[in-house]
């Protein structure tokens, strides 16, 4: 079944080249006018072009230097939709995304009919979550949760994962046992909404964690 809003653009705007192209084949069906963008520049220009365009993106892998950032795209272009569709998520950023005005969210892992549900409430603005970031945002959370602050031992982790350092090396450069390093990372990956040591090191540039030329992936 097609979606009526040919008029409206829907704009792909990854990093990726697989996931553009994934959301593509996903989106494209039900609406032929869809493009895909790599970059903030062409964003920008699409933007322009059509104001009123819903924007699918990662707010942690595409061009943007925090949420923050995203939301000032949206102050911008207040006319736009923006739909997320990232790996992972927590509590603090569905508050924070929700704060900047964007409030349809979707995983990766989700099935097709909910990003397509999602992009359908992007275009007529409207507020969407799949069940699976629901479920996030409806856990209970205990107080080290809520933080959502690292500690300085895993600061340093983060940096040393960065460094293209493994969790053996890890280990035995802190002197702390291999589980120890096992148990610290899955709280950091947790605590920041991230699923893999990639998405974890761009989070830590963006945060200012490491500095852009010191990392590895």
């Amino acid at each position: 079944m097609k979606h009526h809003h040919n008029h409206t653009p829907v704009v792909i705007a990854d990093t990726q080249h697989l996931t553009r192209e994934g959301l593509r084949s996903i989106l494209q069906p039900h609406y032929p006018g869809v493009r895909s963008v790599s970059g903030r520049e062409e964003l920008q220009q699409v933007l322009h072009e059509h104001p009123r365009a819903v924007i699918v993106t990662d707010f942690i892998l595409f061009d943007f230097l925090s949420i923050k950032d995203i939301g000032e795209l949206k102050k911008q272009h207040e006319a736009a939709g923006i739909v997320i569709v990232t790996n992972a998520i927590n509590q603090y950023q569905i508050k924070e995304l929700n704060d900047a005005g964007i409030k349809t969210i979707v995983l990766k892992k989700d099935d097709e009919e909910e990003i397509l549900q999602a992009v359908g409430s992007g275009l007529k603005g409207k507020k969407y979550y799949s069940g699976s970031v629901l479920d996030v945002l409806l856990r209970k959370e205990g107080p080290q949760e809520e933080a959502y602050l690292l500690t300085t031992s895993e600061i340093d982790i983060v940096r040393l994962i960065s460094a293209g350092l493994s969790t053996k090396e890890i280990a035995s450069r802190k002197h702390i046992s291999f589980h120890t390093v096992m148990t610290h990372r899955k709280n950091i990956f947790r605590k920041l909404g991230v699923s893999s040591s990639t998405e974890l090191i761009l989070y830590a540039i963006k945060a200012g964690l490491i500095d852009n030329i010191a990392y590895h992936i």
